[in-house]
């Protein structure tokens, strides 16, 4: 008995020392590395990420456009703006061996003190930067959402793949010994990557604020300035403000399908800024770099530094001096056309679609952007924030005229020599159906052939070719010549809108109706519900100029596939007759644009429209259920956002309705009585033309918006656009000859 208590004795030891050794032996050659980073870990300073620079914007010249410049901001730790338990318990941990007065005080306490500072610290930030406490909150409220709409949506993401799952199993389960367990967790349980990130709350701080940061929140471990970068656009470019766009903060969308999410450096965070709208949307990716970091041992020595790689720059087909030059003449025909409220032009580039001017007023400074957003939003008039060009839908007038007579003579409905009489009236004796020359106290045009119908833009040979067409041939016509049955890209714009070609579908859908005789008439002069954009008018007439039809582009050498697209239907002689029709509206005495548009030193080809269309809505009444107490609260206001505002609401308080107070411009009064007041605004002004004749070179829209007379109004503007087309630093109409070999 004695030895065996002995054996044992001698052997427990034994084997203390062999478990000892054994788990040294793991510590030092199996985790070795592990504690040896961990060591080094606790060495080292947080990771600092260093901000790439966006890739610039230049015009076709290579002039810069906007930029981006080194700035810095102040960034405040998720925790802090999140106020989660868990960080606020190492606050209170961190001012337990930080604070003697606190040393001994217990965890509640403690949390209280570390929520009191992140409470200070909003109001220090704002005697420091000036920046109001609840513009603070509302970013740092943004930064919260963004971040929780991720967190929210992973966890859904996880409870379906869950789910899936288990459906999958069903089947199989009678093999199995046990039900499998869920693997969906609430979202709470979810930590990602943004809780432990840095996230600006003001940003391209001042020198100034800079130090003052540093200096007086040196105290709090959750506040830090961090290098970073802006975007600036160039002294002038405010005739580009549309067209550049602006950046955002990453919605929770952009989180959640970013192709990069695995990727520290390139993945995008909550605080990240992407282009939201014009190029800089288009283009994110290119223009879009990659972060680079920088690690520092705690003695503030390098441990490991990955530079940033930059976006690439972006190239535009756009041309400055023609752009800015536009703008001035666009804006001061505004001014000199009450009671106008806006305009847009667009050149474009025959034969590669390439578009050189891209325009819409009034402008913006993009600089001021942000602080002058809301009485931009709110201008409901003017709409200065809307980019016409693109996104703006117009009654085209007879601008579509062309197109119209194309699709008469390529479907038999005229020909050539088809001479129409114009009395001036459709149907005698009827209210409606005139021709232009009824309203300004005019005889009719007598008979007039093709040729002759576009040159004085007659109505009744129209109606009557819209009449032998009818509305579901000219609709199906415009569906091609526009592009529109190719797969439309367009310039890819997230703002770039494809116009309204009310097919017979189109119709019963929205307007609950059938197609109607009175439809082929109005869709011939281009009324009705169709509506085109400026871009759209453009490409018409290039398409015109050159025989076939190609998506227009904005970025220079642009990898895209842009086939061209002929019309087999459409013979020569139709093109010709169409052409020259153009060119006597233009050069020929009696012409509707004879007088306003006519050139000596190029042959401008073209066609005015006067479109009727209807006032703009300035002022409504909103109606808002209070969810509170079920009362309704009533406001007028030109926007649903500044409703909300006034009246304190936020966004997910429901409109339960709205009614039109106030549009513009106001109906047109004839004579002195009240009762002489006719409804319809003063018509939109168009010009839509090419030149020259016989090798064009650029195509052009004009519109002035309630501009009146597409001749008087929109003809001048058009020609002063060719002139600076001509005397541009590299003239695009002078000088220079282009055989058509695309022309048929």
């Amino acid at each position: 008995m004695f030895e065996r208590r002995l054996r044992i004795i001698l052997i427990l030891p034994i084997l203390i020392g062999v478990v000892i050794v054994a788990r040294l032996a793991h510590l030092q050659l199996i985790r070795g590395d592990y504690y040896a980073q961990q060591q080094e870990a606790a060495l080292v300073a947080p990771r600092q990420y260093l901000p790439a620079l966006r890739g610039s914007i230049l015009d076709r010249e290579g002039r810069l456009l906007v930029s981006d410049e080194p700035a810095h901001d102040v960034t405040v730790h998720y925790g802090a703006l999140s106020m989660s338990d868990r960080y606020l318990a190492l606050l209170a941990d961190r001012l337990r061996r930080t604070r003697p007065d606190l040393r001994g005080a217990d965890n509640a306490t403690l949390a209280e003190e570390a929520a009191r500072q992140i409470a200070r610290m909003w109001v220090r930030l704002e005697a420091i930067t000036g920046t109001p406490i609840a513009e603070l909150r509302r970013r740092r409220d943004a930064v919260c959402r963004s971040v929780e709409g991720l967190r929210h949506y992973l966890a859904g993401a996880r409870s379906e793949a869950a789910r899936r799952a288990e459906s999958d199993a069903a089947t199989s389960r009678s093999f199995s010994f046990g039900r499998s367990p869920r693997a969906d967790k609430p979202a709470s349980t979810i930590h990602l990557r943004e809780d432990e990130l840095f996230h600006p709350i003001l940003r391209d701080i001042s020198p100034q604020v800079r130090t003052a940061v540093e200096v007086e929140l040196a105290d709090l471990p959750f506040v830090r300035v961090e290098p970073s970068v802006r975007r600036v656009a160039q002294p002038n470019t405010q005739s580009f403000c549309h067209l550049l766009g602006r950046l955002g903060q990453v919605s929770p969308e952009l989180l959640r399908d970013d192709p990069h999410a695995e990727d520290p450096l390139a993945a995008y965070r909550a605080d990240d800024e992407a282009g939201v709208s014009g190029v800089e949307r288009l283009c994110e990716t290119m223009l879009r770099g990659k972060r680079g970091y920088e690690e520092l041992f705690l003695d503030k020595t390098l441990k490991e530094r990955v530079a940033a790689q930059d976006g690439l720059d972006v190239q535009l087909t756009i041309d400055l001096d023609v752009q800015r030059r536009i703008a001035d003449l666009l804006t001061a025909a505004v001014a000199e056309n009450p009671p106008s409220t806006g305009a847009a032009c667009v050149v474009l580039d025959v034969q590669t679609r390439e578009i050189i001017a891209l325009v819409s007023v009034p402008t913006y400074d993009l600089a001021d952007l942000r602080k002058n957003y809301a009485a931009l939003r709110d201008d409901t008039c003017t709409v200065p924030l809307r980019f016409r060009a693109v996104a703006e839908e117009y009654q085209p007038g007879s601008i579509l005229k062309p197109a119209s007579l194309l699709a008469g003579l390529a479907l038999g409905a005229v020909k050539s020599d088809t001479r129409i009489f114009c009395s001036g009236a459709l149907i005698p004796g009827a209210a409606r159906w005139h021709c232009w020359t009824h309203w300004r106290g005019m005889a009719g045009h007598g008979d007039v052939d093709a040729v002759q119908a576009i040159q004085h833009s007659c109505n009744i040979y129209f109606y009557t070719l819209g009449q032998k067409l009818g509305a579901d041939a000219l609709t199906r016509f415009y569906e091609r010549f526009f592009g529109l049955t190719f797969a439309p890209r367009g310039t890819g714009l997230v703002e770039e809108r494809i116009g309204i070609i009310p097919t017979r579908d189109w119709l019963r859908e929205h307007r609950k109706r059938d197609v109607t005789l009175a439809d082929g008439r109005n869709f011939a002069i281009g009324q009705g519900e169709l509506q085109i954009t400026p871009l759209q008018a453009a490409n018409l007439f290039a398409t015109l100029a050159m025989g076939a039809f190609r998506e227009p582009t904005l970025i220079a050498n642009d990898a895209r596939p842009r086939p061209t697209f002929h019309f087999d239907e459409i013979s020569p002689q139709a093109w010709e007759t169409v052409r020259r029709g153009v060119y006597e509206c233009v050069n020929t005495e009696g012409g509707t644009a004879y007088k306003y548009a006519r050139m000596d030193a190029v042959e401008l080809c073209g066609k005015t429209g006067s479109a009727e269309c209807v006032a703009r809505v300035t002022l409504w009444r909103f109606h808002f259920a209070l969810p509170a107490d079920g009362r309704t609260a009533t406001i007028v206001a030109p926007t649903i956002e500044s409703a909300r505002e006034q009246l304190g609401l936020t966004d997910d308080v429901p409109c339960t309705k709205r009614e039109i107070v106030e549009r513009y411009p106001p109906p047109v009064v004839s004579g002195n009585s009240a009762a002489n007041v006719k409804n319809a605004a003063p018509t939109h002004a168009w010009f839509a033309g090419y030149a020259p004749y016989r090798q064009p070179r650029i195509a052009l829209a004009v519109i002035l918006e309630y501009g009146g007379g597409g001749g008087h109004a929109a003809g001048p503007v058009a020609r002063q656009i060719v002139e600076v087309l001509m005397n541009a630093p590299k003239p695009y109409l002078s000088g220079r000859s282009v055989v058509m070999t695309d022309q048929p």
